[in-house]
């Protein structure tokens, strides 16, 4: 048995893992890539609403690229990881991506928070959007510096294999630190995450509320214009009746030069059927056309609130998957931190499970895109137009402003 074979034998039931990854990887620089490419060449770059748009996706592509490559590296090369610098390198560049995507979420959300809950405190300059976005990637390569002292190159021999009566060596990329320290610095992660993510909470539900209390307002103000009330007939309008017969009568006399008053009887019967008895058969009818009226009303309505609010929408789906997909490498590298010698001491499909949540996050970098094309008609269009190349042009920017 020599390292090669130790090293196949440890990566040979990762293949699926490495199948995941690998897809993580082509999916998410062409998905990224692409974004990029549209945001920054084929569309307008005064919109307001789309400036961090290319950012993340910056942010996403390097993740992806990064992200999966290290991990590709550590399942093709478990006992054979190539030297201590790329270790920590990419260990550093790993942490990096992932803490810049997560703040960057958080400036999103104070953002759309300003924007649509706070509109007259003052808009953003341009100046102050890319100050914003370069303090981001700053204070995450601030937060990731610890790593290049925690992981490094580590040594490790096999108890089952030996050459000569000689136990294997390999090398493998790995925590190579003071296990309490690496505890401390993953506990300060957490409360980071944690933290970042009741602030963005807190901004998504500000906003939430502002947004239904506008929808509501609209509603209110949708029913007094389309709903006209129509008002029952009760006994005194059938005295108005009577009165208005009697007049009639009066004035025919007056005509046949019959000046004396008689009083013509109203038959109650008729009265009281027609009038006072609502018909059975067209209140519901009248109902259910108002009800008509006010759904067909509604439908535009509802497309406006849409395409008026769609990205405060994107940017709060975008970080409930940040969220879902990063928990589970905190919590993860907790454990780690905690049971240094025996957390990885389990069977090959419990290590291929965990694994596969420890890298979930790097989902995250790739899904976005399609968020993108879920809520953005235009950059939906102008994907199309790349791919299909149809020779009608695409549509113009999008004039109405989305919060």
């Amino acid at each position: 048995m020599n390292i090669e074979a130790w090293n196949s034998e440890l990566s040979d039931f990762l293949i699926g893992n490495n199948i995941v990854l690998g897809l993580y990887l082509v999916l998410g620089v062409f998905g990224n890539g692409l974004v990029l490419f549209i945001y920054l060449v084929r569309m307008s770059k005064n919109s307001d609403d789309r400036y961090f748009i290319p950012s993340l996706a910056g942010i996403d592509a390097c993740a992806c690229v990064v992200g999966s490559s290290y991990a590709l590296a550590l399942n093709l090369l478990p006992v054979r990881f190539p030297g201590d610098i790329l270790c920590r390198a990419l260990w550093y560049f790993s942490q990096t991506t992932t803490i810049s995507g997560g703040t960057l979420l958080l400036v999103i959300a104070v953002h759309r928070y300003l924007k649509v809950c706070r509109p007259f405190i003052g808009k953003w300059s341009l100046k102050v959007k890319r100050l914003v976005v370069l303090g981001t990637v700053a204070v995450a390569a601030v937060l990731s510096i610890p790593t290049i002292f925690f992981y490094g190159e580590i040594k490790v021999t096999s108890d089952r294999y030996s050459v000569e009566n000689t136990s294997l060596v390999g090398y493998r990329c790995g925590n190579k630190g003071s296990a309490g320290a690496l505890f401390g610095y993953n506990v300060f992660l957490f409360i980071y995450a944690v933290t970042g993510i009741v602030i963005i909470t807190i901004c998504y539900t500000f906003i939430g509320r502002s947004i239904y209390s506008k929808v509501m307002t609209y509603r209110k103000s949708l029913r007094r214009v389309n709903v006209v009330p129509r008002p029952e007939l009760s006994v005194s309008t059938v005295s108005d009746i009577r009165r208005s017969k009697n007049l009639e009568n009066c004035a025919t006399n007056d005509k046949n030069g019959d000046h004396g008053y008689q009083e013509q009887p109203i038959e109650r019967t008729r009265v009281s059927s027609n009038f006072l008895k609502p018909p059975e058969k067209e209140l519901p009818k009248h109902i259910k056309r108002r009800s008509h009226e006010l759904v067909r009303a509604n439908i535009p309505a509802m497309k406006n609130h849409f395409q008026h609010y769609k990205y405060s929408y994107m940017f709060m789906t975008i970080t409930v998957v940040f969220v879902i997909a990063y928990l589970p490498r905190i919590v993860i590298m907790l454990l780690e931190s905690i049971f240094v010698q025996t957390f990885w001491l389990k069977s090959d499909s419990a290590i291929v499970g965990l694994l596969f949540l420890y890298r979930l996050y790097i989902l995250n970098h790739v899904v976005n895109p399609f968020i993108y094309g879920f809520f953005d008609v235009k950059f939906r269009h102008e994907v199309k137009y790349l791919i299909w190349r149809r020779k009608n042009k695409p549509v113009q920017p999008d004039s109405q402003t989305g919060h």
